[in-house]
């Protein structure tokens, strides 16, 4: 059973819970009373607005992933990190797992949720069908589990920090683009998935 055949009704996500549908304000948060998953969340975001935080974490991630994160200057000896060359020297030191982790939380999950997010906003916005809405909504669920861009950030700054004692550190564009994009992202987020698949299929009112 779909929202497309049931439209009053809401299923979890988690263990395909059925709830009435109801309609939620913003702010508030509709969660499963089975598994405790988050069923749907209220937002005043329009389809347009989305659409303009997603672009915005476009730009931002670009920014973030060509700048510099952080300039470390030690005894006359100048070394500018971004986030591929961070990737690449840790690679190249044999942590070969921490290199992955680090190029997929800052790189591949965050892109790949803005694509998905924009497969579906660019069609909604222009008026016109989402091709394979189902499963881009089902792949953009699964991705937001581990897009963590925040996680990321997280562990540059107790990096800087530690560094600071040692060597004089520099925080570049890229460390605030990475801020300004968990942002966003999160921002976007909050709105949840309901409201799209809806939109997908012609049901929002």
């Amino acid at each position: 059973m779909t929202a497309l055949t049931r439209p009053d009704l809401l299923a979890c996500a988690e263990c395909d819970a059925l709830y009435a549908r109801r309609p939620l304000k913003a702010g508030q948060l509709l969660r499963c009373r089975r598994c405790g998953a988050t069923l749907a969340r209220g937002h005043a975001l329009s389809v347009q607005g989305q659409l303009a935080l997603t672009l915005a974490a476009l730009v931002m991630f670009f920014v973030a992933s060509l700048s510099p994160i952080v300039t470390l200057e030690l005894q006359g000896i100048r070394a500018v990190a971004s986030l591929s060359e961070a990737v690449v020297d840790t690679w190249r030191t044999g942590e070969h797992l921490v290199a992955l982790l680090a190029l997929a939380t800052a790189f591949v999950f965050p892109l790949s949720v803005i694509g998905l997010r924009l497969w579906l906003l660019l069609p909604l916005w222009a008026g016109r069908p989402v091709p394979a809405a189902a499963p881009v909504l089902r792949t953009l669920r699964w991705v937001l589990r581990w897009s963590m861009v925040e996680v990321f950030l997280l562990g540059v700054l107790i990096a800087v920090v530690r560094s600071a004692g040692i060597t004089q550190v520099t925080m570049g564009a890229g460390l605030f683009s990475y801020g300004a994009l968990a942002v966003l992202l999160t921002s976007t987020h909050a709105a949840g998935l309901d409201e799209l698949w809806l939109r997908c299929k012609g049901l929002a009112a």
